[in-house]
Formats: structure tokens, sequence, C-alpha cells
């Protein structure tokens, strides 16, 4: 393994500077190991639950199925469960694509019909809760998650 040969400060050793290669050196390993912990930030990603996000409330996946009609349309998409119904009659393509998802899961035609991130975004508004962590496909705690999750 390189040891650092020039004048380095090493927060690990506890030592001011480090020469050479003897008992004291300072390896790159360490080094690099030390930078990543001292540059360790929190950003907030989306697919991690942060102590400031407000907690959402639970929906199951039997409850949103009781909301499948014009007049009560909920659907969920990336794991987050949203009323639309005030929507519907505002839907660019309009309201009979979002009724058909109505009361089911409608992650996978959301992206497959090519919306843009201001609709992303725009899902925010509807928000009404998120799916408990074993329904749950997109959002798992502790497990692989899709990249890029809208917030």
């Amino acid at each position: 393994m390189s040891t650092v040969d020039a004048q380095v400060h090493s927060p690990i050793e506890g030592h001011e500077v480090v020469h050479g290669t003897g008992p004291g050196t300072t390896t790159i390993l360490q080094l690099a190991i030390t930078a990543l912990h001292l540059s360790k930030t929190t950003v907030p990603d989306g697919n991690s639950i942060d102590h400031l996000q407000r907690p959402r409330k639970q929906i199951t996946l039997r409850e949103v199925a009781y909301h499948d009609s014009y007049e009560d349309c909920w659907i969920v998409c990336f794991d987050r469960v949203y009323d639309i119904t005030t929507f519907l009659s505002m839907h660019p393509g309009g309201h009979d694509v979002l009724v058909e998802n109505a009361g089911r899961d409608a992650t996978i035609a959301f992206l497959n019909a090519g919306h843009s991130k201001m609709a992303l975004k725009s899902l925010k508004l509807y928000e009404i809760g998120e799916l408990p962590p074993d329904e749950r496909i997109y959002r798992y705690p502790g497990k692989l998650t899709l990249a890029n999750l809208p917030d």
C-alpha cells in the first residue's frame, strides 16, 4: 500500500506532520477515509427518511382501491397516494386516462406518458399520504430504490 512521503497533517494518527515511511506514516487509504468522514454532508435525497420531513399518513392499497371513480379518484404514484379528484377536469390528456388508473398504482402509466418535470412536481399539490413500508415498490427503507424519485 502506498504511503504519503510529503509533509501532511494527519488527523488519524494525531501527528502534526508525517515524514517518509515510518511507524507514524499515514497511508493514502487512511487519508481518503478521513477525507470522506470530514466531507460527509447530510443532503435530503427524497429516498431517505429525514427527521425534518413531516410524517405522511399511511394509506393502504386496499383503502386506495375504494376511490376509483370520477367523483372520488385516488392514485398511487411512486408509493405516494394522491387525491386527484379536483384535477380530473384540468388534466391536459383528459380525465379518462386518469380514471382508468383510479384506485391503483399508476406509476408505470405516469412514466410511460412522458410527463415533464413540472408535472412531476405538481403531484405534490394532491398528495394525501404514502403506502405503508410493506406495500411499497419504489421507496423501501434500507433497500435499493429508484433513482430521482420526487420528494
